[in-house]
């Protein structure tokens, strides 16, 4: 039982460091700043995620919330991300 409870625990504080990180990434990024200055602001948050959540993790979610946030900028452009050309999935002939 404590086992799943300190394991429960850990997956809500890494759940918690993420969405704290990805919120200032988000923050930084629309208001101009490049991927660099956004990172280097979100700098502590980033650490606390890195020490919450394996790192496996870490780059998996980060992957993510840059492929989520690319679609968005799609979308907003106007771009159908359904359609399997806009994301490079076409046939080449």
């Amino acid at each position: 039982l404590f086992f799943t409870e300190h394991r429960s625990l850990n997956t809500e504080h890494c759940k918690q460091a993420r969405e704290d990180y990805l919120f200032c990434l988000d923050r930084e990024l629309d208001q101009g700043k490049t991927e660099e200055q956004a990172s280097q602001s979100c700098r502590a948050s980033f650490r606390t995620f890195q020490s919450a959540c394996p790192a496996s993790w870490v780059g998996h979610f980060i992957r993510k919330h840059s492929f989520e946030r690319y679609k968005r900028v799609l979308a907003q452009q106007g771009v159908n991300i359904a359609d399997d050309n806009a994301l490079g999935g076409g046939k080449k002939d």
